[in-house]
């Protein structure tokens, strides 16, 4: 009898590499596909969404070489992750050359913001303070600061381009805050009311003042529509205070919530 291969079938050579948090697909890939359609998709865009790509698959392997997820999962997968981080590491670096070259002269500038911003995430990352309420506010807008410059790649003016990430960086923030309010008024001897008050309080002033702040500069209708939709599921969030059993349906009604924000985007900016 033949015995059987210990080796790791393909679907496996991935396993616990990828993101583990699933709002992170939503904090770049909205802002990614409203900059890709509001630019029309040049070749030095794809090539920056890759680079973006690219980033966030490094992720998860380098917390793990940092040792993060333990001794026993770094012994164990140390060296795929060493493996996949070189790969996505380099065809990562090799995409934002060839976008920064594609780009328009205007544009290269603003690829500084994704490139600080991550590496102060990757900084917060090194203090193990990734998961503190300024870690995950500041990762949610080095993500999509990759907007910018792929909605510049189609010649979009950088206010317009500005104006698309500070839209998703404040929706992110917002709904960030929320989830942890939800989360921190189920811990034991917690102050919910105090909580929902402050919480609801502060959600709903940055809402109000965004949103006079867009209309006084005389935004497209539309654009200034597209905070609505996330800063109204993260004040209600604040509001009810669900039970954090339903973080799984709480991030899909903030992803619903976000495409929403997309399409007003889309809208406003085309």
């Amino acid at each position: 009898m033949t015995s059987l291969s210990t080796q790791p079938t393909p679907g496996s050579l991935l396993q616990g590499l990828l993101p583990r948090e699933h709002g992170v697909w939503f904090q770049l890939g909205l802002p990614l596909a409203t900059a890709l359609f509001v630019s029309g998709a040049p070749a030095g865009a794809l090539w920056l969404s890759g680079a973006a790509l690219a980033c966030l698959l490094a992720h998860e392997p380098v917390l793990l070489l940092l040792g993060h997820r333990g001794a026993r999962r770094g012994e164990r997968d140390g060296a795929r992750a060493r493996r996949w981080g070189l790969l996505v590491g380099a065809l990562g670096a090799l995409a934002f050359l060839l976008g920064a070259r594609a780009l328009p002269a205007e544009a290269r500038p603003f690829l500084v913001l994704p490139v600080i911003l991550g590496g102060e995430v990757l900084l917060l990352a090194w203090k193990r303070q990734e998961r503190t309420l300024s870690g995950e506010v500041l990762a949610a807008l080095a993500l999509g600061a990759w907007a910018v410059p792929i909605a510049m790649a189609g010649g979009l003016p950088a206010s317009t381009a500005l104006t698309l990430w500070g839209t998703y960086g404040l929706s992110f923030g917002l709904a960030t805050l929320a989830v942890r309010t939800v989360i921190a008024s189920h811990r034991p001897h917690a102050h919910r009311e105090r909580l929902r008050c402050t919480g609801a309080a502060f959600v709903a002033a940055v809402l109000v003042t965004a949103l006079l702040w867009a209309l006084a500069a005389g935004l497209n209708p539309a654009r200034v529509l597209a905070l609505l939709p996330v800063g109204l599921v993260a004040l209600g969030l604040c509001v009810a205070l669900p039970s954090p059993r339903q973080l799984h349906a709480i991030g899909w009604t903030l992803g619903v919530a976000g495409t929403l924000t997309l399409v007003l985007l889309g809208v406003g900016l085309s």
